[in-house]
């Protein structure tokens, strides 16, 4: 009965893992250690809790009825703790934070030094990508995301909000004719950002009278937004791009704004996601109220975005 609590914990974060390797680093610890843990548990209730098979598992009708008990053990432990960090007000222990790739690098890790600086207690591992995450499989605490569909049994506060821009290099436009309405682009060379989960072909736009969608086309496609823009500096053809990749570009002569008249029309919201708990534990609170105050109500990229020439 001693270990009962840790072996629920193993068994909760199996399930949840889906394999025993996923739990096991989660948990940081070995996979025999997992299955050691489980063997025991199942040989005190006396019950079959899993069948395995030689790459997983599913549970027997016994581990199903078991694993709901799990959750609302572990999820208390976890209130608990958070309470307790509250009367503690302490911002302290490991936070894994899961960060978009262009985004995280060009504005979330630069100002970890700083968050470590207010909270010289907490550390901090990252991890960069793209992908949509399973929080619990690789083991994140909180995940600041561009990503829209957030998963179900998790919570998602809207960090910043983006705009985009239409732009290109003074080299390509000496070559190139100059777009004024986005259906001119048509005619250009249009680079775009392609994913797995996302295709930004379709570029939209409005102004005081209309609102329309233009399909672009091009002969450079990439997963990388940054590789997008390098691009466009480098005058391979047109971008649209969102404001947090710019930041001195325009005023370094770098890239022109491009159809002045026409507002792109598509906002990229970015958000901290984390677990839905009754107690939120103090250290995401905490890094979640110093993102919003670092990044500003209105974004910080924004207040340096304004183009010395517009076409």
């Amino acid at each position: 009965m001693q270990d009962r609590a840790g072996q629920m914990v193993i068994f909760h974060t199996l399930v949840k893992a889906g394999s025993f390797t996923a739990a096991a680093e989660q948990l940081r610890v070995s996979t025999s250690h997992v299955s050691k843990q489980l063997g025991a548990l199942e040989a005190e209730l006396n019950v079959k809790l899993v069948q395995r098979t030689t790459r997983s598992f599913t549970l027997t009708e016994a581990g199903q009825r078991f694993a709901s008990y799990c959750e609302q053990v572990v999820t208390a432990v976890q209130d608990a703790d958070a309470i307790m960090d509250d009367v503690r007000d302490e911002v302290a222990g490991v936070l894994r934070l899961g960060l978009s790739q262009s985004f995280g690098t060009m504005h979330i890790i630069p100002a970890i030094e700083q968050l470590r600086r207010q909270y010289p207690e907490l550390q901090v591992e990252v991890s960069l990508f793209d992908h949509k995450a399973n929080m619990l499989e690789d083991g994140i605490d909180l995940w600041i995301t561009n990503y829209e569909h957030i998963p179900e049994g998790y919570v998602a506060q809207r960090l910043a909000d983006t705009r985009f821009v239409v732009v290109a290099s003074p080299e390509y436009l000496i070559n190139h004719p100059v777009p004024h309405h986005p259906n001119d682009l048509v005619n250009h060379n249009c680079l775009t950002y392609q994913s797995r989960h996302r295709n930004y072909s379709t570029w939209s736009f409005t102004n005081r009278y209309e609102a329309l969608c233009v399909t672009v086309s091009g002969n450079y496609r990439v997963d990388l937004a940054e590789a997008v823009r390098d691009a466009a500096i480098s005058g391979w053809g047109v971008a649209y791009l969102a404001s947090y990749l710019l930041t001195n570009e325009f005023r370094d002569g770098k890239l022109i704004q491009l159809m002045s008249d026409w507002q792109a029309n598509q906002n990229m919201p970015f958000y901290a996601v984390y677990p839905s708990r009754k107690h939120l534990p103090r250290k995401i609170s905490a890094v979640i109220a110093f993102f919003k105050d670092y990044i500003g109500e209105k974004p910080y990229w924004d207040k340096a975005l304004e183009p010395l020439v517009k076409l």
